[in-house]
């Protein structure tokens, strides 16, 4: 076994964990103010906790039968039209829903569109925020996109406490983190973390495009 994670893991992490996690991280803010819970947050928790449980309820119902051995279809592409843009939008939500405060820079030439690996690149990026967010206590994170012709360099980094990045490598890694380190490597590229006293910073490098199977299939 490669030790990578399932599929219906991999869709709990990225989908239900996630939500529920900034989900958590709003209702703590909340509670920690003056005064009663205001009545748009309530609003605003039960309509994210509605969404999920019907999430639940679909990939339940689509678990009926053995969880296939070909890995499972990734999420559609996010509404945005294209990675910076995406990315923009994920800190958004993060920063108002956690206080962080998030700063993408984005030095590509865009496309227009989404292609190649950038699908890739905002799964990483978006589990990194989601980390720096629900783990670091940073105040301040920054992410920054640059890209060539044949490859793109996605930056992250935050003024948090870090960690020992030397956990996150092997078969005990945090499982999102873990999951980042396959995703990378299958799609040919890296995935470097370095973290300390002044924070973490986490840099991804990918080609532009998908890797190639020998055969000119699809990889299993």
């Amino acid at each position: 076994m490669s030790g990578e994670p399932s599929p219906l893991a991999q869709q709990l992490h990225d989908g239900v964990l996630q939500s529920l996690a900034v989900a958590r991280i709003r209702l703590g803010r909340a509670l920690a103010g003056p005064g009663p819970l205001p009545r748009e947050v309530g609003e605003e928790l039960r309509e994210l906790l509605d969404g999920e449980i019907a999430g639940l309820r679909r990939l339940i119902a689509g678990a009926g039968d053995a969880i296939p051995a070909e890995p499972a279809a990734e999420p559609d592409v996010p509404p945005q039209q294209d990675l910076p843009s995406a990315l923009a939008a994920t800190a958004a939500h993060l920063q108002s829903a956690t206080g962080v405060r998030i700063r993408v820079d984005d030095r590509t030439a865009r496309t227009g569109g989404w292609s190649g690996n950038d699908l890739v690149a905002y799964r990483i990026v978006r589990e990194a925020l989601h980390n720096t967010a629900r783990h670091s206590g940073a105040a301040h994170a920054w992410v920054t996109l640059a890209s060539s012709r044949s490859r793109l360099v996605c930056v992250v980094s935050d003024d948090g406490h870090g960690f020992l990045p030397a956990r996150t490598a092997g078969p005990r890694a945090h499982f999102g983190l873990g999951a980042s380190y396959a995703r990378a490597r299958a799609a040919g590229g890296y995935l470097a973390v370095r973290s300390g006293g002044d924070g973490t910073s986490l840099t991804l490098s990918l080609p532009r495009q998908p890797r190639t199977p020998p055969d000119g299939g699809t990889r299993r």
